[in-house]
């Protein structure tokens, strides 16, 4: 998987920059969050690379059962 984002090369003074987008959570994502990264498959690597796919086909929370919850520290909260 990948995550979905935007570079802008730096130009003079500005730096490069990038930004991760966000979209609303999926099943396994909102019962802890109201966002979520937006995570591309790999079979939609080139489609995001190439603009071959509309981005509502690609923008989207990913369906039940793909993520995993695991504690990474007990209370952290």
């Amino acid at each position: 998987m990948a995550i979905a984002g935007i570079w802008r090369e730096g130009q003079g003074n500005h730096p490069s920059a990038f930004t991760i987008l966000t979209t609303e959570p999926g099943p396994d994502i909102a019962p802890f969050h109201n966002r979520q990264v937006v995570v591309l498959r790999p079979v939609d690597w080139s489609a995001w690379i190439n603009l071959t796919k509309p981005e509502s086909e690609l923008l989207k929370p990913l369906p039940a059962g793909s993520l995993n919850e695991e504690t990474v520290r007990q209370g952290s909260d």
